[in-house]
């Protein structure tokens, strides 16, 4: 097994010393954020605290502390790692305080040997870690009171943070032996409690970070306070690929409040002692550029994926059996083409952050995801070694994806360098969503074949898409430059095909393959990664098969998922829930999609009006399976707010016209209204499988199912996003 943690069997196996070991030699370097501070204060460990292993520590007060690796953008995922811990431990859960990890080995995906925060694989993953240091502390604990009570391990128990000995009646809490506790050796297979002695996994648990956030004491990156801190707003080029060609610094010194105006790749910075003078000095100034492409716009772009759809060069990513010679035989053939288009992240919260760069220490405040990207790109600036890097993690206003990549804070680390004292750095509206790294467009050409009786005997896909890892691919510290775009192997490149080589039906032949586009649009990943674009192809082209075949689009998919009971269990629950067989008014249809995507099962109907192209959807019903639900109210918000995500894509797309993206503010980027939001409904089935991820998995299905409910009131098939490039609105 060597110096990692494996999945297998749907267990985690942590090595004696790995994760453990790391912990206590981090322990006196732990420099992370305290989510419940207020921003600007201290964030250093008690001096009293006593850091068990790398993910537990004991404060003097008892009061417990979750290192946590993942990244809290709204998810929840820290208030169920908590509740892990406090389960296993034998702690009440409301003593338990979280702070985010810094950098360091013992937090990286042991799969990936990666730090960061996405892929909806923080819970999947960390679940057992968490529980597994919580166990091993608490076995730790226990040997240290025996020890100093002088009775055997097992006559001791545990609860709310105290150990007793029921005999004599005597209790030490955790705080009173938490020192002699890290001095013991590191239990290798701790003993994990049985499902009925757990007091918080399995029920919903009130979440930790709700009211900061609404009394406005939680700290998000924007909040961020440090001593004689500065505050910058930054202007890249407008066009793609563009550069700063000319500026009259000494004009925009001269505004009110600028301290200094930095250079920053691809644009300018200017330095105030207000965001709003900086900002002010900066929309002011004249700014000219070069490299511009006004030839480059979106009619350009398509014709180029038209051209790859025909003339490739591809690469194979599946092929069972022989769908050519299926195709061939075929008594009956369809096809069709599919158009999905760029999407902005449009968080909440704009990109920010804040540093503070001296000669032997560079301090970084910042809501990432990318914790290992930014470390090495605060190396590559400054030239420190990594144990004199410390990243603070703060709340993110939304991630999708977007805060992997660390452009925004290699800029603020340029500026802080060059001024020598914190910076905080806030970009505008205009400038995030003009400047973003956008989920890719894809073209599709999908091919499938019936046999005389109606079942599916090929399918055949053909996809055009860059690849989404050009910012996001773990890279080698030698890389020159960890900000820049990096070109993956083929074969690591997966993402553009997720969900078309694994679908959940069983097709005796299917084929998959490639187009690897050159794009002038940078591209990352965007929530719902590949398996979203590719799952409204795919379950589209379901059910213009079941059309095709005349036959209902859920018998027609519970034929196809013949075997697979974990899909027909969640097939028949949505329908039943969503009354499928009863019959709507003129004007109304329903519409059905599924999914296997991050390592869970969903099935979503959706229930539409349409009335003179206006589709009004009316109800959203969703089944998952993801093995187990840790926390049913953290689980169902995923899935709800996923539902919204998803509605939102179908109005939403990133243009480019002269060069420059289009859609620079919400006027024209415009999500989901709360008025445009369905009743939504959610339920679960709990299968034992191994447990899988909820964070992205809700928006996957929605397009299609939207979709299908449109086709089957109007008889026309949506083909190409947004609905509006279709002739329908979201109303």
């Amino acid at each position: 097994m060597g110096q990692a943690d494996h999945v297998a069997a749907g267990r985690i196996n942590v090595t004696r010393r790995l994760l453990l070991e790391a912990g206590l030699a981090a322990g006196g370097l732990l420099v992370s954020s305290r989510l419940v501070l207020a921003a600007g204060e201290s964030t250093a460990a008690a001096p009293q605290a006593v850091a068990v292993n790398a993910w537990v520590r004991i404060g003097a007060d008892n009061s417990v502390t979750l290192i946590t690796s993942q990244s809290e953008m709204g998810q929840g995922i820290s208030t169920t790692l908590t509740a892990a811990l406090a389960d296993e431990l034998g702690v009440d859960w409301t003593r338990v305080k979280i702070e985010f990890a810094p950098f360091g080995e013992a937090y990286r995906f042991p799969e990936y040997k990666w730090m960061f925060t996405g892929n909806s694989e923080s819970i999947s993953t960390f679940y057992e870690i968490v529980r597994r240091m919580g166990a091993a502390a608490r076995e730790m604990l226990v040997s240290a009171a025996a020890s100093r009570l002088g009775v055997p391990v097992d006559k001791l128990t545990v609860a709310d943070g105290v150990i007793r000995d029921a005999a004599s009646g005597r209790s030490l809490t955790f705080a009173a032996v938490a020192a002699d506790a890290a001095k013991l050796p590191v239990p290798a297979e701790p003993h994990l409690k049985p499902p009925g002695e757990l007091r918080y996994v399995g029920r919903a648990v009130r979440r930790w970070d709700i009211p900061p956030k609404v009394d406005g004491s939680a700290v998000f990156g924007i909040d961020v306070k440090v001593p004689d801190m500065l505050l910058a707003a930054v202007r890249c080029a407008p066009g793609l690929g563009g550069k700063l060609a000319h500026y009259d610094a000494a004009a925009i010194k001269a505004k009110p409040g600028v301290v200094a105006v930095v250079e920053v790749p691809c644009g300018l910075a200017v330095v105030a002692k207000t965001y709003w003078q900086a900002r002010r000095a900066l929309d002011g100034a004249e700014l000219a550029w070069t490299g511009d492409d006004p030839g480059l716009d979106s009619e350009r772009i398509w014709a180029t994926y038209r051209e790859k759809l025909e003339a490739g060069p591809f690469v194979t990513k599946k092929a069972t059996g022989d769908a050519a010679q299926a195709m061939a035989a075929a008594a009956h053939k369809l096809e069709a083409v599919y158009e999905i288009p760029f999407q902005a992240h449009a968080t909440m919260e704009p990109m920010n952050c804040t540093a503070h760069v001296t000669d032997d220490r560079c301090d970084i405040w910042a809501p990432t995801q990318g914790v290992e990207i930014s470390q090495g790109v605060a190396a590559q600036v400054t030239g420190l070694p990594s144990d004199r890097i410390h990243i603070h993690r703060t709340l993110l206003g939304g991630g999708f994806g977007r805060r992997l990549l660390a452009d925004f804070v290699k800029q603020t680390l340029i500026i802080a360098k060059a001024v020598g004292r914190p910076v905080k750095l806030i970009w505008s509206r205009e400038e995030d969503m003009t400047h973003d790294a956008y989920r890719p467009a894809m073209l599709h050409r999908v091919s499938g074949a019936l046999d005389d009786k109606g079942a599916v005997t090929a399918l055949a896909h053909r996809v055009v898409s860059p690849t989404y890892f050009l910012y996001v691919f773990p890279r080698n510290p030698k890389i020159a430059d960890w900000s820049a775009p990096f070109e993956p192997p083929t074969q690591y490149d997966s993402m553009a095909v997720e969900g078309l080589v694994d679908p959940p039906y069983r097709l005796a032949n299917l084929f998959v393959e490639q187009h690897y586009l050159e794009s002038r649009v940078p591209v990352s990943v965007w929530r719902t990664t590949g398996h979203g674009p590719n799952n409204f192809v795919l379950e589209s082209f379901i059910d213009e098969l079941a059309a095709s075949a005349r036959q209902d689009p859920v018998a027609f998919r519970r034929k196809l998922l013949d075997g697979n009971a974990r899909m027909l269990a969640l097939l028949d629950l949505v329908a039943e829930k969503a009354g499928w067989e009863k019959p709507l008014p003129a004007g109304q249809g329903r519409g059905i999609a599924i999914a296997k995507a991050f390592g869970s099962l969903i099935a979503q109907v959706a229930e539409v009006s349409v009335k003179d192209k206006a589709v009004k959807v009316r109800r959203i019903v969703t089944a998952v399976d993801c093995g187990k639900v840790l926390d049913p109210g953290i689980a169902a918000s995923n899935i709800s707010g996923g539902v919204v995500w998803g509605l939102s894509g179908l109005k939403t797309e990133i243009t480019i016209d002269k060069g420059r993206v289009v859609q620079n503010n919400f006027d024209a980027f415009e999500p989901a209204h709360l008025w445009e939001t369905p009743a939504i409904e959610t339920h679960f089935i709990e299968s034992g499988a191994k447990l899988g991820g909820l964070g992205e998995i809700g928006p996957v299905p929605t397009h299609a199912a939207v979709c299908n409910a449109i086709a089957a009131v109007t008889g026309q098939r949506i083909r190409v996003l947004p609905l509006s490039r279709a002739g329908f609105t979201l109303s």
